[in-house]
């Protein structure tokens, strides 16, 4: 019974947040589906909540560096910033103002990304972070939606969250 338990387990720690190199809404998916989802993705510690902003921020400064159109790089931002405060909630076990902080400090970062000039990188992470970012953005707003279904959206949110399910 035990490793009925402990695979899954390990298999949801092994996720992160990143799939293909690329960040993926995973606390945030958690976040949606309760507090049994939420259990299992696990807590992150601050290294993990840093490198998981990073692996965003890379992605998001190089999708605007590609010329990824814009409306789509700001949604998988806007998914970043999602789970950058579901990070928070996991790490600091869901004190209010520590995830409001993690979505504060990351939608400031999103904005400076989306002025800042670097250069374009290959043709080939280009293609890849084109298919990103909309499959990013769609998975935020499915997190959001079920979230809302399930009753766990918090009112404090609602101009991010209605910014994303556009």
């Amino acid at each position: 019974m035990r490793l009925v338990l402990i695979v899954p387990l390990a298999l949801l720690a092994a996720c992160a947040t990143s799939i293909g190199g690329l960040p993926a809404p995973h606390y945030a998916d958690a976040a949606s589906r309760g507090a049994l989802a939420s259990l299992l993705a696990g807590r992150p510690t601050q290294a993990q909540v840093d490198r998981a902003a990073e692996n965003w921020s890379h992605a998001i400064g190089d999708s605007v560096a590609c010329g990824v159109p814009m409306r789509q790089v700001i949604d998988a931002g806007l998914v970043g910033a999602l789970e950058m405060g579901a990070m928070n909630a996991a790490m600091s076990r869901g004190e209010a103002a520590e995830v409001r902080a993690g979505v504060r400090t990351y939608l400031g970062r999103l904005v400076s990304l989306v002025g800042e000039n670097r250069p374009r990188p290959s043709e080939s992470r280009c293609n890849t972070l084109a298919d990103w970012a909309p499959r990013t953005a769609d998975a935020g707003r499915e997190a959001v939606a079920r979230a809302r279904r399930n009753g766990l959206m918090d009112n404090e949110y609602g101009v991010l969250l209605d910014l994303l399910s556009r």
